[in-house]
């Protein structure tokens, strides 16, 4: 399996194939290491590589892609996107391309605002929901990019057209097909 790994703005390519019960060929970009695993309790990893031995704690939420890893003392925060996901969402963000002013699709009330100016967004993440009519309606970026402006505040009446948000695009590091 192939993924995307980000951390502190830096991207690569991880690829995992698993060699043996517990026993994975991990290829960070071109350099290959041989993995022992063991998972003795949930989210605790016992990994061997070449010869030493690391104690890895990973907090993650279910349905995120965000990873909090904590190694010998140390933090990290890491993104692990399976490589074929962020390429869909690449070639679905190609439809619109350059900055994106997203405005009130409708007249409405902003409910919540779940981005906030330099945050990161994938291609369809939920920016805000508006209310309208009694009925939830999700706003989403059109294109994978990083937050500009946010003018949307909540629990504040919007009409349509008004702006609500920026969306200034991003461009990975690594080489799409």
């Amino acid at each position: 399996m192939a993924y995307i790994a980000t951390h502190q703005g830096k991207t690569l390519r991880v690829k995992v194939r698993e060699t043996s019960p517990d026993r994975f060929s991990v290829m960070l970009e071109d350099k290959e290491y041989d993995v022992d695993f063991l998972e003795p309790q949930r989210n605790i990893l016992s990994l061997l590589i070449a010869g030493h031995s690391f104690e890895v704690d990973v907090d993650a939420k279910d349905t995120s892609d965000l990873f909090n890893i904590h190694i010998r003392g140390d933090l990290y925060e890491v993104e692990m996107v399976e490589e074929k996901k962020k390429k869909l969402a690449m070639k679905l963000s190609k439809g619109a391309s350059g900055r994106q002013d997203i405005k009130s699709p409708m007249a409405g009330n902003v409910r919540q605002v779940l981005v906030k100016p330099g945050d990161k967004v994938a291609a369809g993440q939920v920016l805000l929901i508006l209310e309208a009519m009694k009925m939830e309606n999700e706003i989403k970026s059109p294109i994978e990019g990083i937050i500009g402006s946010v003018t949307a505040k909540e629990a504040v009446a919007v009409s349509a057209g008004d702006p609500l948000c920026v969306v200034e695009p991003w461009e990975p590091e690594f080489p799409t097909e």
